[in-house]
């Protein structure tokens, strides 16, 4: 049976870790480093209804992946959406084609129950299935015909089904004749060895077509932080710096760890949710939610009482670190909400549901800028500078409330609730707590690696003046805000690569790789043309300061130039996780960081007096050895060992689920 799409588990989905820093987001996600065959990260335990806990016995083995219907669902990942279609015995090609009819006759049949007003459990499963099956088979059917391998009729009685209104909103349905002549023409090509080549006006079409929701989602999380600057940024140059050390020092001290911890639910919940074992995945929520909240309250404690002598160890300027200590001191009463809020992002993503976050994010991030607006300026309640963190405060509560909301009221059909068994016991807590942080690990330090990246510039910054901090400050967000295009590209990038990868079509996934790397020159070019046309606009939207502003003015040129890189870089890192070598890309991106742009930076701004422009000139040069190494991994590789790679993976996730 070919594999239609169908890419892997883990360890390659295109997950994303968000940034709430100034800085980029997710180069490499964490998870990219916990390996996808790791026995000991499968769920070995399950808890009943009393609370009581066993050794894998829900866990599904090779013989049970046996015993399963011609109906069971299997999980997959596709465009940050959860896939699901049947697989049979994949030992016969007639017996899985077979199975798959079976499955569009129950669709069918569930459907006409659904008319009749007696819908049950099984077909609205079936409904999500069909609609998930609908967008595969519409995918392999566009690619025949463009290969001139099946009549352009059948995409014609495909696209002219009827929609059918289901309980829980439109779903198309899969018409089991369409269905059936693309599946068997897809399974005569591969047999015949007849080549199946995408174009590059198609792979142009479905990148751009995945990439720009993302857009939306990456610029909205980017919001939070960047309502904070902008409101406080016209206050003054030392409300602007003390705002962009407090932040910088939240995220690398408190909020990347706990980003990096809450990485290690990516792999048990999703092995548990998998297995069936429904009520664990909660456990392992409040678990997770518990121990780093817990973990968390010493950092806290150092917040309140210690925030301002350490930083006054590494900044010269005392009262910068005054500023900075009281917005720790307000931004720790909203890390618990933070904490509930990514733990319950994953509780959700776990069973396919990934654009919850999307929709709190839509809410919660205009009143972020509402909120900042008030507090800051409202000359009735406005509290001035620190309005800023407790706006920041009062969001992570009311994203983590509004993901609540949504599990509790949602009528998606996964049911999120299912995995719901209330509170868990004390003893609960910390049982195998060993092997939740043995998982996070790598999570905590790549998180780390690249805040710390951008804590160093900061801090570096820091030592030159406090003009100079402030307009780092500004660069940076505009840096980050720049990025957020190409970076969605390199998220949907992965996702058709893996996509190709899986069905063993490696010269589309190299013309997938080249269109990503066109859109990517073309976004980059875009973005290099506005900061460089309207840079002295830009640089007085954050301040009125003039010193702080020429200093904008003269650093935007540089990142401007940076962006040409920043995009290659973030293409070439999306071809990587697609094609499943992550840790290539991120051994590149420690060494190049770390042994060339912060080194350099260093010295062009230190020894070369280059200022600001000179930190933001080793990270470009950062970035070309990036682009120049991760470009040459993704064109040189060995194809058949990734393709054989991909196929063990496959194995692996259909023997784990």
């Amino acid at each position: 049976m070919p594999n239609q799409f169908l890419h892997t588990d883990q360890e390659q989905r295109s997950s994303v870790i968000y940034s709430t820093s100034m800085g980029k987001a997710g180069l490499f996600i964490p998870a990219d480093y916990i390996g996808s065959n790791n026995n000991d990260a499968i769920i070995d335990e399950t808890e009943d209804d009393e609370g009581t806990s066993s050794s894998g016995d829900n866990l599904h083995s090779n013989n049970n992946i046996n015993d399963q219907t011609a109906t069971e669902p299997v999980r997959l990942t596709k465009n940050s959406d959860e896939l699901e279609f049947l697989l049979g015995d994949e030992d016969d090609d007639n017996n899985n084609n077979n199975n798959r009819f079976m499955h569009y006759q129950s669709i069918n049949e569930a459907q006409e129950n659904h008319n009749r007003n007696s819908i049950t459990e099984q077909p609205i499963q079936h409904s999500r299935a069909t609609s998930m099956c609908k967008s595969l088979i519409d995918e392999e059917r566009d690619l025949l015909i463009d290969n001139k391998l099946l009549n352009n009729t059948v995409g014609q009685r495909s696209r002219g089904n009827s929609i059918v209104e289901s309980m829980y909103g439109n779903i198309e349905p899969v018409d089991a004749e369409v269905a059936g002549e693309v599946i068997n023409t897809w399974n005569d090509a591969i047999d015949s060895g007849k080549p199946i080549q995408s174009s590059f006006k198609r792979e142009t079409q479905v990148i751009a077509f995945n990439a720009l929701p993302l857009i939306f989602t990456f610029i909205l999380q980017n919001s939070l932080s960047l309502a904070s600057i902008f409101s406080v940024s016209h206050l003054g140059t030392k409300e602007l710096g003390g705002v962009t050390l407090g932040s910088m020092t939240a995220n690398i001290t408190g909020l990347a760890a706990i980003q990096g911890l809450c990485t290690c639910l990516d792999t048990l919940c999703a092995q548990a949710y998998g297995a069936k074992n429904y009520h664990l995945v909660g456990v392992l929520i409040q678990r997770c939610a518990t121990i780093t909240i817990l973990a968390f309250l010493p950092i806290m404690y150092i917040w309140w009482s210690w925030s301002e002598t350490i930083l006054s160890w590494m900044i010269p300027e005392r009262e910068l670190c005054v500023l900075a200590a009281k917005y720790l001191r307000i931004t720790a009463l909203g890390v618990p909400g933070f904490v509930l809020f990514e733990c319950g992002k994953r509780f959700l993503q776990c069973q396919g549901i990934f654009h919850a976050s999307t929709i709190i994010l839509f809410v919660c991030a205009p009143l972020n800028a509402l909120m900042n607006y008030i507090f800051v300026w409202n000359k009735t309640i406005g509290i001035g500078y620190l309005g800023a963190p407790l706006s920041v405060a009062i969001n992570y509560w009311l994203m983590a409330i509004g993901l609540m909301l949504y599990t509790l009221f949602t009528k998606h059909d996964s049911n999120p609730m299912k995995c719901w068994n209330g509170i868990i016991k004390k003893r609960q807590i910390f049982k195998n707590w060993r092997k939740m942080f043995g998982l996070a690990l790598p999570g905590i330090i790549m998180v780390e690696a690249e805040f710390l990246g951008f804590e160093i510039l900061t801090i570096f910054a820091s030592h030159i003046s406090t003009n100079a901090l402030a307009a780092q400050s500004i660069v940076s967000t505009v840096a980050s805000l720049a990025y957020q295009v190409p970076f969605s590209i390199s998220v949907s990038t992965s996702t058709r690569v893996a996509n190709l990868i899986g069905a063993s079509l490696y010269k589309s996934c190299i013309i997938t790789c080249k269109v990503s790397l066109l859109l990517s020159f073309v976004c980059s070019s875009f973005n290099m043309m506005i900061i460089v046309t309207f840079r002295d606009q830009i640089a007085k939207l954050f301040s009125t300061e003039k010193a702080v502003v020429n200093l904008v003015i003269s650093a935007l040129p540089i990142l401007a130039f940076m962006q040409l890189f920043d995009a290659f870089n973030a293409s070439t890192a999306g071809c990587l996780r697609g094609q499943g070598r992550q840790k290539i890309g991120g051994y590149i991106n420690l060494f190049a960081f770390y042994c060339i742009g912060i080194p350099m930076s260093y010295m062009l701004t230190f020894t070369f007096n280059m200022g600001i422009g000179g930190l933001w000139f080793g990270i470009t040069c950062a970035l070309i050895m990036m682009s120049i190494c991760q470009g040459y991994a993704v064109f040189h590789g060995d194809w058949n060992q990734i393709l054989q790679a991909a196929k063990l993976r496959n194995a692996e996730g259909a023997r784990v689920n």
